[in-house]
């Protein structure tokens, strides 16, 4: 009796796949069709790209995904060349790569499972920004200035560029253009581009570990989720919950007061606000936006049926969202660490019983 149960089981994990997870495969190759030919928002698709591409490797392993990427980067490459493209896809492979590892050969250690997905796609974003700059031989402040003058047509640059330059306070001897008069566009795509230059010369590593970390925490979460729900040939030997995973309280004093430290040392004294800012975010804020978003996975799993799916979509809303924006990062980062000091989840617990 126990060797039929065991079969069933077996069968239905290995069950075809429904129709459902077809159409999500489906997805894929319009994702990166989008990526490829308007990189600008790439970087809003890749974090739904990403756990797309672990559940095509849970079904039918490494080779398809792996496939998929690099017929992405040839194409857009060939296609439609862009240096976004090329630092995009390097940082997809890494960010797959290292979500594949974690899955795979970490069972249970969910905090060196999150800092190994963590660290795979921070160096591939590292590793993109490094061929750019290689290739084009100017520092990356000068590429993204020279980036935004040759993308001036993009719809979203353009709309960054009248953005920035309508919120912008003048210089006491220029003349402030309005919308409607003649110049104005060239105007705006030149005080974007003088931006880009001091931001991008100054913030890399800060982009590069910031957007680098996000993908590969959004995935890391999306494919805890998968483990368990879909099986093949990629099966994963990592089996924690979402809301199971905290910060522990060693956090704080290890990680979270060293680098608070170290930032305000830097900051006041040093006059290094860029290297303030980059330890800060990597060993402050981002880990304790963690916290947060297993506090909110904890949360999510509190409702049944289709509420439950409901805050879940919610959950991989706002990990988008924080990609996009770091001061929503840093929001989030607060409650994980009310969370490591606290435990929200025990006083949660409490209160409901």
């Amino acid at each position: 009796m126990q060797l039929v149960e065991t079969d069933k089981h077996s069968s239905n994990l290995n069950s075809p796949p429904s129709v459902c997870e077809v159409l999500l495969y489906a997805i894929i190759p319009f994702l990166l069709i989008a990526a490829g030919a308007m990189p600008a928002t790439a970087i809003v698709i890749l974090p739904i790209t990403l756990p797309l591409l672990y559940l095509l490797y849970k079904r039918f392993g490494p080779y398809l995904p792996l496939g998929c990427i690099a017929v992405y980067g040839v194409l857009a490459l060939s296609l439609n060349y862009d240096i976004l493209t090329v630092i995009y896809c390097v940082t997809l492979f890494f960010a797959f790569c290292g979500l594949a590892v974690c899955m795979q050969f970490l069972p249970a250690q969910y905090l060196l499972a999150a800092a190994v997905a963590v660290v795979f796609a921070v160096v591939g974003a590292f590793v993109g920004v490094g061929i750019v700059r290689g290739a084009e031989g100017v520092p990356v402040g000068d590429i993204a200035a020279r980036y935004v003058v040759a993308e001036r047509a993009d719809p979203v640059i353009s709309y960054l560029a009248r953005d920035y330059y309508d919120g912008e306070k003048p210089q006491p001897d220029e003349v402030k253009l309005k919308p409607t008069d003649v110049g104005y566009a060239d105007a705006a795509i030149k005080s974007l581009s003088e931006w880009a230059k001091d931001d991008f010369d100054t913030y890399t590593w800060y982009y590069c570990i910031h957007c680098g970390a996000l993908l590969g925490l959004v995935g890391f979460f999306i494919a805890t989720g998968l483990n368990g729900k879909v099986s093949g040939r990629g099966n994963s030997r990592f089996t924690a919950k979402i809301g199971s995973m905290r910060l522990p309280r060693s956090f704080l004093w290890t990680m979270a007061l060293p680098a608070t430290v170290t930032g305000l040392l830097l900051g006041f004294f040093g006059g290094y606000e860029a290297l303030s800012a980059t330890v800060m975010h990597a060993f402050c804020t981002l880990p304790s936006a963690f916290g947060c978003y297993t506090l909110l996975g904890y949360f999510a799993s509190l409702f049944r049926g289709k509420a439950r799916v409901a805050a879940y979509i919610v959950f991989g809303i706002i990990g988008v969202v924080a990609v996009l924006f770091p001061f929503a990062s840093f929001i989030l980062s607060i409650f994980g660490v009310c969370d490591c000091i606290l435990n929200l989840r025990y006083w949660t617990e409490y209160i409901r019983s």
